[in-house]
Protein backbone atom coordinates (compact mmCIF):
# COMPACT_ATOMS: atom_id res chain seq x y z
CA UNK A 1 0.00 0.00 0.00
CA UNK A 2 1.80 3.13 -1.04
CA UNK A 3 2.05 5.41 1.94
CA UNK A 4 0.82 8.85 -0.21
CA UNK A 5 -0.14 12.17 2.01
CA UNK A 6 -0.56 9.09 4.47
CA UNK A 7 0.03 9.61 8.08
CA UNK A 8 0.24 6.74 10.64
CA UNK A 9 1.75 5.44 13.52
CA UNK A 10 0.75 8.49 15.11
CA UNK A 11 1.38 9.06 19.37
CA UNK A 12 -2.12 9.23 21.17
CA UNK A 13 -2.90 12.63 21.99
CA UNK A 14 -5.24 11.16 24.45
CA UNK A 15 -8.26 12.72 22.40
CA UNK A 16 -11.45 10.63 20.93
CA UNK A 17 -9.98 8.31 18.67
CA UNK A 18 -12.73 5.69 17.26
CA UNK A 19 -11.45 2.45 15.88
CA UNK A 20 -11.47 1.13 11.97
CA UNK A 21 -10.58 -1.53 10.54
CA UNK A 22 -7.65 -1.79 7.67
CA UNK A 23 -9.75 -2.40 4.45
CA UNK A 24 -10.57 1.68 5.17
CA UNK A 25 -6.96 2.65 4.65
CA UNK A 26 -7.34 1.94 1.13
CA UNK A 27 -10.39 4.67 1.43
CA UNK A 28 -8.42 7.59 2.86
CA UNK A 29 -5.27 6.72 0.71
CA UNK A 30 -7.79 6.81 -2.23
CA UNK A 31 -9.44 10.52 -0.91
CA UNK A 32 -6.09 11.45 0.04
CA UNK A 33 -4.94 11.10 -3.52
CA UNK A 34 -8.15 13.19 -5.23
CA UNK A 35 -8.21 15.72 -2.56
CA UNK A 36 -4.31 16.39 -3.26
CA UNK A 37 -4.86 16.81 -7.48
CA UNK A 38 -7.66 18.90 -6.28
CA UNK A 39 -6.56 21.29 -4.18
CA UNK A 40 -3.47 21.70 -6.27
CA UNK A 41 -4.91 22.03 -9.82
CA UNK A 42 -8.04 24.68 -8.79
CA UNK A 43 -5.90 26.74 -6.58
CA UNK A 44 -5.35 29.50 -9.50
CA UNK A 45 -8.26 29.07 -11.20
CA UNK A 46 -11.04 28.98 -8.09
CA UNK A 47 -10.86 32.06 -5.41
CA UNK A 48 -12.85 30.13 -3.32
CA UNK A 49 -12.69 26.37 -2.67
CA UNK A 50 -14.65 24.41 -0.16
CA UNK A 51 -14.16 21.38 1.51
CA UNK A 52 -17.49 19.63 2.76
CA UNK A 53 -16.94 16.35 4.88
CA UNK A 54 -19.83 14.27 6.03
CA UNK A 55 -19.80 11.65 8.77
CA UNK A 56 -16.59 13.48 9.54
CA UNK A 57 -15.37 11.55 11.96
CA UNK A 58 -12.56 12.58 14.61
CA UNK A 59 -9.61 13.10 12.26
CA UNK A 60 -7.75 9.90 14.01
CA UNK A 61 -8.68 6.66 14.19
CA UNK A 62 -7.08 3.31 15.68
CA UNK A 63 -6.64 0.48 13.07
CA UNK A 64 -8.34 -2.65 14.88
CA UNK A 65 -6.09 -5.01 13.43
CA UNK A 66 -2.47 -3.37 14.63
CA UNK A 67 -3.80 -1.37 17.29
CA UNK A 68 -2.10 1.73 14.55
CA UNK A 69 -3.17 5.06 15.09
CA UNK A 70 -3.96 6.57 12.03
CA UNK A 71 -4.81 10.09 10.79
CA UNK A 72 -8.49 9.96 8.58
CA UNK A 73 -10.08 12.21 5.86
CA UNK A 74 -10.56 15.12 7.48
CA UNK A 75 -7.18 16.08 8.82
CA UNK A 76 -5.63 14.48 5.76
CA UNK A 77 -8.02 17.35 3.92
CA UNK A 78 -7.04 20.36 6.43
CA UNK A 79 -2.85 18.70 5.78
CA UNK A 80 -2.90 19.49 1.55
CA UNK A 81 -0.01 21.66 0.47
CA UNK A 82 -2.39 24.40 -1.16
CA UNK A 83 -5.19 23.89 1.44
CA UNK A 84 -8.82 25.11 0.72
CA UNK A 85 -10.50 28.33 1.64
CA UNK A 86 -13.37 26.85 3.60
CA UNK A 87 -13.76 23.81 5.37
CA UNK A 88 -16.96 22.49 6.78
CA UNK A 89 -17.34 19.23 8.87
CA UNK A 90 -20.19 17.54 9.89
CA UNK A 91 -21.04 14.78 12.21
CA UNK A 92 -23.61 12.99 14.51
CA UNK A 93 -21.29 12.18 17.28
CA UNK A 94 -20.22 14.90 19.88
CA UNK A 95 -16.92 13.12 20.50
CA UNK A 96 -16.28 13.27 16.91
CA UNK A 97 -16.56 16.91 16.62
CA UNK A 98 -14.95 17.91 20.09
CA UNK A 99 -11.91 16.23 18.70
CA UNK A 100 -11.76 16.30 15.15
CA UNK A 101 -12.32 21.06 16.86
CA UNK A 102 -9.23 19.95 18.82
CA UNK A 103 -7.19 18.63 16.25
CA UNK A 104 -7.84 20.79 13.22
CA UNK A 105 -7.93 24.10 14.75
CA UNK A 106 -4.28 24.49 15.31
CA UNK A 107 -3.57 23.32 11.80
CA UNK A 108 -5.85 25.96 10.05
CA UNK A 109 -5.21 28.99 11.82
CA UNK A 110 -7.43 31.56 10.26
CA UNK A 111 -8.93 29.44 7.67
CA UNK A 112 -12.72 29.12 7.81
CA UNK A 113 -13.68 26.21 9.41
CA UNK A 114 -17.18 25.16 10.62
CA UNK A 115 -18.31 22.18 12.37
CA UNK A 116 -21.46 20.65 12.83
CA UNK A 117 -23.69 18.32 15.29
CA UNK A 118 -25.90 17.13 13.12
CA UNK A 119 -26.98 14.11 11.01
CA UNK A 120 -26.15 15.21 7.91
CA UNK A 121 -29.13 14.11 5.92
CA UNK A 122 -31.04 16.60 7.60
CA UNK A 123 -27.79 19.10 7.89
CA UNK A 124 -28.61 20.56 4.43
CA UNK A 125 -30.24 24.36 5.43
CA UNK A 126 -26.98 24.59 7.83
CA UNK A 127 -23.95 23.69 5.63
CA UNK A 128 -25.64 26.28 2.87
CA UNK A 129 -25.63 28.99 5.83
CA UNK A 130 -21.96 27.76 6.17
CA UNK A 131 -21.04 27.72 2.35
CA UNK A 132 -19.02 31.38 1.44
CA UNK A 133 -20.89 33.78 -0.72
CA UNK A 134 -20.18 33.44 -4.14
CA UNK A 135 -20.65 35.49 -7.59
CA UNK A 136 -19.37 35.35 -11.11
CA UNK A 137 -16.66 37.59 -10.39
CA UNK A 138 -15.68 35.50 -6.99
CA UNK A 139 -16.55 32.14 -7.94
CA UNK A 140 -16.25 29.20 -5.62
CA UNK A 141 -15.28 25.42 -5.95
CA UNK A 142 -16.54 22.23 -4.15
CA UNK A 143 -15.61 19.33 -3.26
CA UNK A 144 -17.93 17.21 -0.66
CA UNK A 145 -16.87 14.09 0.92
CA UNK A 146 -19.67 11.52 1.90
CA UNK A 147 -18.60 8.81 4.16
CA UNK A 148 -21.58 7.33 5.96
CA UNK A 149 -21.58 3.77 7.66
CA UNK A 150 -24.65 2.54 6.53
CA UNK A 151 -26.45 2.62 3.61
CA UNK A 152 -28.81 5.36 5.06
CA UNK A 153 -27.91 8.28 2.72
CA UNK A 154 -31.08 10.54 1.47
CA UNK A 155 -30.28 11.61 -2.20
CA UNK A 156 -32.15 15.10 -1.46
CA UNK A 157 -29.00 15.84 0.17
CA UNK A 158 -27.18 15.09 -2.80
CA UNK A 159 -29.32 17.16 -4.94
CA UNK A 160 -30.01 20.52 -2.66
CA UNK A 161 -26.19 20.61 -2.74
CA UNK A 162 -25.23 19.66 -6.02
CA UNK A 163 -27.80 21.64 -7.86
CA UNK A 164 -26.85 24.67 -5.59
CA UNK A 165 -22.73 24.83 -5.85
CA UNK A 166 -20.06 23.33 -8.54
CA UNK A 167 -19.32 20.71 -6.30
CA UNK A 168 -17.74 17.16 -6.92
CA UNK A 169 -18.68 13.96 -4.98
CA UNK A 170 -16.87 11.29 -3.95
CA UNK A 171 -19.78 8.83 -2.14
CA UNK A 172 -18.98 5.86 0.38
CA UNK A 173 -21.93 3.40 -1.08
CA UNK A 174 -22.41 1.11 1.38
CA UNK A 175 -23.60 -1.56 -1.17
CA UNK A 176 -22.36 -5.17 0.58
CA UNK A 177 -22.27 -4.36 4.21
CA UNK A 178 -25.57 -2.84 4.19
CA UNK A 179 -27.66 -3.22 1.04
CA UNK A 180 -26.78 -6.90 0.00
CA UNK A 181 -26.76 -8.12 3.52
CA UNK A 182 -29.86 -6.87 4.33
CA UNK A 183 -31.94 -6.99 0.68
CA UNK A 184 -34.38 -9.36 1.17
CA UNK A 185 -35.87 -7.07 4.01
CA UNK A 186 -35.95 -4.10 2.00
CA UNK A 187 -36.86 -5.91 -0.95
CA UNK A 188 -39.84 -7.37 1.11
CA UNK A 189 -41.09 -4.72 3.30
CA UNK A 190 -42.78 -1.56 1.23
CA UNK A 191 -42.27 0.73 4.23
CA UNK A 192 -38.54 0.69 4.17
CA UNK A 193 -37.25 3.48 2.00
CA UNK A 194 -33.47 3.43 2.85
CA UNK A 195 -32.78 2.02 -1.05
CA UNK A 196 -35.32 4.18 -2.38
CA UNK A 197 -33.89 6.83 -0.54
CA UNK A 198 -30.39 6.36 -1.78
CA UNK A 199 -31.10 6.18 -5.33
CA UNK A 200 -34.45 8.57 -5.45
CA UNK A 201 -36.68 6.13 -7.21
CA UNK A 202 -39.71 5.18 -5.17
CA UNK A 203 -40.65 2.26 -7.87
CA UNK A 204 -37.37 0.55 -7.46
CA UNK A 205 -38.73 -2.45 -6.21
CA UNK A 206 -41.23 -2.77 -9.24
CA UNK A 207 -37.97 -2.33 -11.63
CA UNK A 208 -36.26 -4.74 -9.72
CA UNK A 209 -39.08 -7.18 -10.26
CA UNK A 210 -39.94 -7.07 -13.80
CA UNK A 211 -36.21 -7.62 -15.22
CA UNK A 212 -36.51 -11.00 -13.07
CA UNK A 213 -32.58 -9.74 -11.52
CA UNK A 214 -31.02 -11.98 -10.19
CA UNK A 215 -28.72 -11.67 -6.29
CA UNK A 216 -25.31 -11.17 -8.97
CA UNK A 217 -26.82 -8.09 -10.32
CA UNK A 218 -27.77 -6.16 -6.94
CA UNK A 219 -24.60 -4.19 -6.56
CA UNK A 220 -24.46 -3.39 -10.12
CA UNK A 221 -28.66 -2.60 -10.58
CA UNK A 222 -28.02 -0.22 -7.36
CA UNK A 223 -24.96 1.19 -8.89
CA UNK A 224 -27.14 2.06 -12.29
CA UNK A 225 -29.91 3.33 -10.52
CA UNK A 226 -27.62 5.65 -9.01
CA UNK A 227 -26.06 6.85 -11.82
CA UNK A 228 -29.18 7.78 -13.24
CA UNK A 229 -29.85 9.99 -10.18
CA UNK A 230 -27.03 11.66 -10.37
CA UNK A 231 -26.95 12.42 -14.09
CA UNK A 232 -30.31 14.08 -13.42
CA UNK A 233 -28.81 16.69 -11.20
CA UNK A 234 -26.09 17.40 -14.18
CA UNK A 235 -23.80 15.13 -12.90
CA UNK A 236 -21.60 13.69 -16.17
CA UNK A 237 -22.72 9.83 -16.34
CA UNK A 238 -19.80 7.62 -14.36
CA UNK A 239 -18.61 4.88 -17.05
CA UNK A 240 -19.14 1.28 -15.97
CA UNK A 241 -16.43 0.49 -14.33
CA UNK A 242 -16.13 3.85 -12.13
CA UNK A 243 -16.83 2.76 -8.99
CA UNK A 244 -14.08 1.65 -6.64
CA UNK A 245 -14.66 -1.37 -4.40
CA UNK A 246 -13.93 -2.17 -1.11
CA UNK A 247 -13.23 -5.41 0.26
CA UNK A 248 -11.63 -6.90 3.03
CA UNK A 249 -8.72 -7.01 3.65
CA UNK A 250 -7.25 -10.38 2.53
CA UNK A 251 -10.59 -11.84 2.03
CA UNK A 252 -12.60 -11.97 -1.14
CA UNK A 253 -15.47 -10.00 0.72
CA UNK A 254 -17.07 -6.56 -1.13
CA UNK A 255 -17.70 -4.06 1.87
CA UNK A 256 -18.53 -0.70 -0.05
CA UNK A 257 -18.01 1.21 -3.45
CA UNK A 258 -16.82 4.67 -3.64
CA UNK A 259 -18.22 6.67 -6.08
CA UNK A 260 -17.27 9.93 -7.71
CA UNK A 261 -18.98 12.43 -9.73
CA UNK A 262 -18.22 16.02 -11.36
CA UNK A 263 -19.83 18.20 -13.76
CA UNK A 264 -16.66 18.63 -15.39
CA UNK A 265 -14.60 16.44 -17.80
CA UNK A 266 -11.72 17.68 -15.71
CA UNK A 267 -12.91 16.30 -12.61
CA UNK A 268 -13.49 12.95 -13.94
CA UNK A 269 -10.27 12.95 -15.29
CA UNK A 270 -8.60 13.50 -12.12
CA UNK A 271 -10.92 10.55 -10.39
CA UNK A 272 -9.60 8.16 -12.91
CA UNK A 273 -5.88 9.28 -12.10
CA UNK A 274 -6.32 8.82 -8.53
CA UNK A 275 -7.68 5.22 -9.58
CA UNK A 276 -4.31 4.41 -10.83
CA UNK A 277 -2.34 6.10 -9.27
CA UNK A 278 -3.45 4.71 -5.74
CA UNK A 279 -2.45 1.40 -4.87
CA UNK A 280 -5.40 -0.92 -5.79
CA UNK A 281 -6.45 -3.45 -3.26
CA UNK A 282 -8.07 -5.79 -5.91
CA UNK A 283 -9.14 -5.98 -9.37
CA UNK A 284 -11.89 -2.88 -10.48
CA UNK A 285 -14.97 -5.21 -12.19
CA UNK A 286 -17.67 -5.82 -9.19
Amino acid sequence: MSDYNFLAGLPDDRLYTPAIKRHSLYKIQIHNYYVNLFSTAMRKTWPQRAYLGLYSGAGRARVEETDEIVETTALSAVRVQYPFTKYIFVDNDPNCIDALKRRAGPLLGRRDLTLLLEDANSAGEKIIEAMPRYSPTHKLLSFCFIDPFSARLDFDLIRTLGTRYQMDFLIVLMLGRDVRTNFRQYLSDPSDTRIASLIDDPRWREEWTAKGHGSHRLIRFILEKFDEAMTRIGYRAARPDDAHPIRVVGRNVFLYSLVFYSKSPLGQKFWHVTRRGADPQIPLDI
